[in-house]
């Protein structure tokens, strides 16, 4: 275990492509939960929560000084909650059912940009003309998985296009809250246990409604299990891996490796729920996986 531990902690590329690989999941989540009858805001509540719940855990049995912040950084906590996490969500969620799962993942790609704008601005990281090609040909691969250059997708509604757009912004301000949080010296899970909890409290508040006595005794059993285990890999596991490794890369690169989420999404969407990739979507994948090699070396 001690052996497959540092592997991964020499490897912070690697820990930043699981992490995407396990958010590419996150759309089949959604549509198969929700399609059992549970609210997306009781999902996301429950994946918030036992994000926090592990992180919790893993502080407790490690070092418990990480709970400790200062009240001058607070906000950052709750800027990042709020302003990402819940923002992301309740777009990307809603993203989903707006759209095709390929769609809504391909669309939240638009954070590396924006990443690598505002990392360049805050933290002075270069704009190398290698990480804006790799960028440029991850968002056209990904704009090719979603059909939206190929005119497959056509189902994209105006108000489907803006939730996208703005799960990727919510996305793009996790790397960058987070890069912040970390600056100051706070470790990995003080970040994402704090952050958490204030998601999760939003989360809490929007899904009272949908913890009536009449609606939890007529979720299924099969719908709970799913949403425990949708937050276990796409909230705790992906949360974790995708800070412990940005924290040792520039946060640009990271959040341009994790372009592999559509693909993942992508791939998933075709062989779960039977939704079909074309000539184009396939050479969208092949763009997205390419620049992810390519930046990563």
């Amino acid at each position: 275990m001690v052996v497959k531990y540092e592997f991964f902690k020499k490897n912070p590329a690697l820990m930043v492509i699981i992490s995407a690989v396990l958010w590419g999941s996150y759309g089949s989540f959604v549509t198969a939960i929700t399609g059992l009858g549970m609210s997306q805001n009781a999902l996301v509540f429950i994946r918030m929560l036992i994000t926090s719940l592990g992180v919790l855990l893993m502080i407790l049995i490690g070092d418990r000084r990480q709970l400790r912040i200062h009240k001058k950084d607070i906000w950052l906590f709750i800027a990042n909650g709020i302003c990402s996490i819940v923002f992301f969500s309740l777009c990307y969620t809603a993203a989903i059912n707006e759209t095709k799962i390929a769609t809504a993942a391909a669309l939240l790609y638009t954070a590396p940009a924006i990443v690598m704008v505002l990392s360049a601005i805050l933290f002075g990281e270069k704009l190398s003309l290698k990480k804006s090609i790799c960028i440029f040909m991850s968002i056209a691969g990904c704009a090719l998985v979603s059909g939206l250059l190929s005119g497959s997708g056509s189902a994209l509604t105006t108000r489907g296009l803006l939730l996208g757009l703005g799960a990727g912004l919510g996305y793009a301000l996790y790397s960058i809250f987070s890069r912040l949080i970390l600056n100051r010296g706070y470790s990995v899970y003080t970040n994402i246990f704090y952050t958490f909890v204030v998601a999760s409290a939003v989360f809490f508040v929007l899904s009272v409604p949908d913890f009536r006595a009449q609606n939890i005794s007529s979720t299924p059993v099969n719908a709970i299990l799913l949403a425990i285990l949708c937050g276990i890999f796409t909230g705790f596991g992906s949360y974790v891996l995708y800070t412990s490794g940005m924290k040792k890369m520039e946060t640009s690169r990271a959040a341009q490796l994790a372009t592999i989420e559509p693909v993942t999404a992508a791939i998933l969407g075709t062989v779960l729920f039977g939704q079909q990739l074309s000539l184009s979507e396939f050479i969208g994948i092949a763009l997205v996986v390419l620049a992810v090699v390519l930046m990563n070396k």
